[in-house]
Formats: structure tokens, sequence, C-alpha cells
């Protein structure tokens, strides 16, 4: 019996000796705690004895039969130098982890001697973790910084995106120390929400609970908007959150389903005082953060200026935007490109009875002959740039077209004065005459209008930058008197046919931002009359073509609440979405108004990129995946059945 003990114990450690990759794993997880960086070798002397952590950055070259000459790169993405005599980056790859210690010295420059460039003489070099092929197979992806969505954590690697993500971080915590200064709260709200019509479709979470032997759903939130309110019901002053937000969209470059804003409610507070502290959190992150120095806005004799106590921030209406601009977030880095209503010129169009006004836009000096013109504009005409018509695209190419041009325009409006227009326009060759109609001013709802949207191909367009943009900074305006109400469109295409022009449903409406919007108090008595008369307290801020957030005051009135969800926007059942609310006004709730930033479009312009996913560490592609984790993804028929849900195979796509 003994003899057959010692036989299996024998056995057992045969069979359980230490595995051949132990030592290896002892020694990547055997280093020396350094905080060191490249940066910081630039204050010691030279001969000092440093340890440095970080990745090769690029392939190590061997210069001499006991020379090698190694790059270094730290988590800050600064670079440094190495300089091996003893053969220690001779097996080393491109990105692997060590650890290296080695002395400073001056690095011999032909080029700079004035410069005090430093370089590490290496006397030791632990692998941490060897990369393996794949970084050294994306080297291509490194050099133009721009590696496959399932790399992304080698691209967040490059000292670019290092820097986007170490500038939102100082970004929201300037913000945080600025809203905390003003006496706000910072409090979270549940991400768990309900479903209720919002405006953006809504990511639903299944449950395991039945209500009224129906599947009960938890919604993602599309914003804290309800929540926040309750919290002034709740005696909460001033409260903020760094908000994560879902919005089950299609998605592009400044569009995520998942995003990040800043949110912030206020009671007892006017638009104004909310517009006061947004106004104060923007001007302050450009002033220390932006690429492109300070914020700018829209100043008298329509010149870019800058802040002063004396200017802010610039406020245009609604009205004035989409007349001017046909949009109601103009880019005014190019205040020169303006639509001229050409009404008072005794001009109306004629085509559709809704759509009276002819506008046109003049593009000066746009181009030298017809072959610059085709190259560069000839795009304006395209039909799948627009969502209805596009304008009229008109190139003065001779010195017949500089009065003649209005021919061109006959088919769709009608012109009493043609002389007196002229000599207003005075067109030269070379200029592009745009024009198109649109509603009466009164009943403007086509957002961007045709100019509207031209006007941004020709800001998008290269030579449209050169000729027509005026500044480089960032340029922010406010706008503000917002209708509180729109139409519903009928749908874009019949029988396969676009239509040229939107159409409406008689009697229907829909919230212009959202349904707690509180009406001017000028225009309460046309709630009850024509709606779409009513403008809202709703303000915007938007920074380049951009709407970097919004805001307004809130209805706290329970009655007027009621009846705007249920006279107005023919919400059913309103009790059962709102009730929650409804009952708070009940109860006594203030007078509030609040805003919410866009916090990944913010950091973009601060950062300089047009690109939100350039400034979230995890973005998803524009299929709304996540390529590095492999979501969204399938579950098993089993786990389906346990939300009361039954599993459907999909069909297949062509």
């Amino acid at each position: 019996m003994l003899k057959h003990q010692l036989r299996l114990i024998s056995g057992y450690r045969r069979n359980h000796t230490a595995p051949s990759f132990v030592d290896g794993v002892r020694q990547r997880f055997d280093f020396r705690e350094t905080t060191l960086c490249i940066n910081n070798l630039f204050h010691l002397d030279t001969s000092t004895k440093v340890i440095l952590n970080g990745w090769i950055d690029k392939k190590p070259k061997k210069i001499g039969k006991n020379l090698i000459f190694g790059t270094l790169r730290d988590t800050k993405g600064d670079l440094i130098q190495l300089v091996d005599s003893d053969a220690l980056l001779k097996s080393s790859n491109v990105e692997d982890v060590v650890q290296i210690e080695g002395s400073l010295r001056l690095k011999k420059s032909k080029e700079d001697s004035s410069n005090r460039q430093l370089e590490i003489q290496l006397s030791s070099l632990r692998t941490l973790n060897s990369a393996g092929k794949k970084p050294s197979q994306s080297l291509d992806f490194k050099m133009q910084g721009n590696y496959p969505p399932d790399l992304r954590y080698l691209q967040l690697r490059h000292p670019k995106y290092q820097g986007f993500l170490r500038k939102r971080h100082e970004i929201v915590r300037d913000v945080r120390e600025l809203l905390n200064s003003f006496s706000f709260t910072e409090i979270e709200t549940p991400i768990l929400f309900k479903s209720t019509p919002e405006g953006a479709r809504e990511f639903l979470v299944p449950t395991r609970t039945v209500q009224n032997e129906k599947p009960a759903f938890y919604a993602l939130p599309q914003s804290p908007q309800q929540y926040k309110q309750l919290l002034m019901a709740s005696g909460v002053q001033r409260y903020y959150q760094i908000a994560r937000c879902f919005r089950d969209e299609d998605l592009r470059s400044d569009r995520q389903p998942e995003f990040t804003q800043v949110d912030l409610e206020m009671a007892f507070a006017s638009a104004k005082q909310v517009m006061d502290v947004v106004e104060s959190i923007v001007t302050n992150s450009w002033d220390k953060h932006s690429s492109s120095g300070p914020l700018r806005t829209l100043g008298p004799g329509n010149k870019i200026v800058q802040l002063t106590d004396a200017q802010r921030i610039t406020k245009i209406t609604y009205a004035e935007a989409m007349t001017l601009y046909g949009i109601d977030k103009p880019d005014l880095r190019f205040p020169a490109l303006k639509i001229i209503d050409m009404s008072e010129f005794k001009a109306y169009g004629t085509e559709d009875k809704d759509f009276p006004v002819f506008e046109i836009m003049v593009l000066r000096n746009a181009f030298k002959d017809r072959n610059d013109y085709d190259e560069n504009w000839r795009s304006l005409s395209d039909e799948n740039q627009y969502k209805f018509r596009a304008p009229i695209v008109v190139p003065i190419d001779s010195k017949a077209m500089e009065t003649k041009w209005f021919e061109k325009y006959m088919g769709v409006a009608n012109f009493e004065n043609p002389t007196l227009m002229n000599r207003y326009l005075n067109l030269k060759e070379g200029d592009i005459i745009c024009g198109a109609t649109r509603e009466s001013t009164r009943t403007l709802f086509e957002n961007p209008t045709p100019l509207g949207r031209l006007r941004q191909l020709v800001t998008q367009n290269k030579r449209g930058l050169e000729l027509y943009k005026e500044n480089h900074s960032d340029v922010g305006v406010w706008v503000v008197d917002f209708p509180l109400f729109s139409p519903v469109e009928k749908e874009l295409v019949t029988a396969g046919k676009k239509h040229r022009f939107p159409s409406y449903k008689t009697g229907v409406y829909t919230s212009t931002h959202h349904p707690f919007t509180m009406v001017q108090l000028k225009d309460l008595p046309k709630l009850h009359t024509n709606p779409l008369q009513c403008l809202g307290q709703h303000y915007d801020f938007v920074v380049n073509g951009t709407e970097l957030g919004g805001g307004s005051a809130r209805i706290h009135d329970p009655k007027l609440q009621d009846f705007i969800f249920k006279s107005i926007l023919g919400i059913k059942e309103p009790a059962k979405l709102f009730g929650h609310l409804i009952s708070a006004f009940e109860s006594g709730t203030p007078p509030h108004a609040g805003f919410a930033i866009g916090f990944d479009r913010m950091c973009a312009m601060l950062c300089g990129t047009e690109n939100i996913r350039d400034v979230i560490a995890f973005p998803k592609s524009v299929s709304g995946s996540d390529l590095v984790v492999g979501s969204p993804s399938n579950v098993p028929a089993e786990a389906v059945k346990e939300y009361n849900l039954n599993w459907k195979h999909a069909a297949p796509q062509s």
C-alpha cells in the first residue's frame, strides 16, 4: 500500500512540473515601478541612469557589428532614441512592451548643434509583453494614423489620439469645475428608462417582467430630460450631469448611437440665465482648449469679431437664419454667403402656390472659364444632393448672361422688373447665380431650403473654402425664436417618383424640439387658433454650422402641458406616458429651464477634427457596430425566451 502511494506521488510530481512558459511569465510580471516619462528627462543631467516603460516604436536598425539603434515611445506618445551596444534590441519587434534601463547622453546632431537632444545608452532591456506579428503587419496603417476599426486599441496608441483623449479629460474636468463654481449639483439619473415619444427611435431593453400579459421593456434614455425636470420638482435648484444618452438612428461622422452630453437644468431661472451659464462654459472651453483659438461671433457690419464684455455671442432668430442662410444652423465663417429674397424686385415663385418666394445667392468671382466651372461647381446642380428640388445654378459665362440670367428661371418664377434687379445684383463674368423658391417666411418649415443646402455644399467645397471662408477661428451664434410646432411631412416619394416640394399632413403637428418646451407668452392665444404660428422659448448654440447644443424654458403648468399633449400633439393616453411629470407639476414644480451640450461634438471641434469618432475611445461604426468587441451579437434562443419574446430567424439579406 505504501509503495503504491509513493508511486502515485512520484507520478504526480512528474506530471505536474512547472510548465515551460513559467519563467517567461515571471519575467513579464517582474519589473521595477517607475513614473518617469521621456518629457521629464530634459530636466536631468547627462549620464543620469534612468528607467523607462513604453513600446518599441519602430523596428530596431542595425548600424554596425555592435551597434543597434531603436526608438522607445512612452505612454504620452513621446519618442527617444535608444543606443544598444550589447544586442539587447536584436530580437525586439514593433510594439513590444518593454522596460529599459540606461544612461542619458547628448545626441549628436549635425543639423542643429544648439538644440539639446537626448538619447539613452541602453544597459538593460526587459520585454514585458511581445507584440507578435499583427503590429508589424499594420505598419502602413500606423504611418497613416488610420487603423481598421477592429484594431482601435493600436490606433489609440498614436500620439494624436492619446492627445485627443487627454484633452477630452481636461475639457470635462474644467466644465465640472466651472459648474461647481456656479453652485450646480452633479446628479446621476437612471439609464434604464421607459419608452416615450421624444423624437428619435429608442433602444429597447427587454425584461423578464410581464405587464397586462405582454412583455415589458425598458428604454435607454435619449436624454435625461424628464428626470431632470423631476429633479426640479424635487427641490434641486441647479443640476448637471455628464450624461450618457442613446438614440437608434442613422449614423454619420457627427452622430453615434450612444453619446455624451453636458446636461443641466436650473430652477427659478429664465432662458437668459441658462444661456449665460452655457456661454461661460463654451467660451471658457474655447479659451483654454481650442486648437483654433478663442471663439468668435458675427458682429456689426456682418464682420467676424472677437468676444469682449460688450460683445457677447450674437443672437439671430430662426426666421433670420432661414431667410439669410436657408438653415437653422448657419456656418457664419462665410458671412458674405447670404441669400437674397427677390420679392422687393417683384420676382415671385410660380411653380407651387405654397412656395411663392423666389430667392437667389450669388457666388462672386467663382470661376475663370467653363472648365473651371465644370470641375468645381457643376455638382451644385446634382439632384441627389438635395432632399427635394435642386436650385437652378447659372454660371455667368458671357457678357450677355450678365443681364439675361433670369431667363433661365422663367419656368419657376415671374420677373416684373429685370432692369432694377440687374442694377442691384451687378453680375459679372465669372459669377454664379443660384436660385430657388421657398415657403413664405411666416410658414417656413422646409429646413434646409434648397439654397440652404446649396450653401452647405459651397462651404464644404474646396474652392468654396478658398474663396469665401473669411476666418479660421470658430464662429458661434445663438439661434432663438423657433416655431414651437412643425407640420408633419407626407411621404417623400410617391409611385417611385421623388416630390419636388414637401407637403404636409393637415392638422397634424410635431414638436420642433420636444413637447416640454414653453410657448412664448405673447403667442399663448395662438395655441387655440393656429399652433404653427406659435414661437417657443427655445435656444440653440451653433458653431461652424453645427448645433453644439440646445435648450429651452420648460412648461411647469400641468394644465398647459396636458393640453399640448392631447389637443395639439394628439398623444393618446398621455397620463400613461407622462403621468409622472403631470403629477409632479401638480405637486408644485417651480419654473425651470435647461440646456444640453453635445460633448462629443464640442471635444471634436476643440481638437480640430470633424469626426466625433476621433475623440471617443471606442466609437461605433456607421452600421452601429463595435468591431473591436463584436457588438451587437446574437444570443441563444433560450435566452430570448426568458424575456417573453419569440426568437425568429431573420430573412437573409439580398
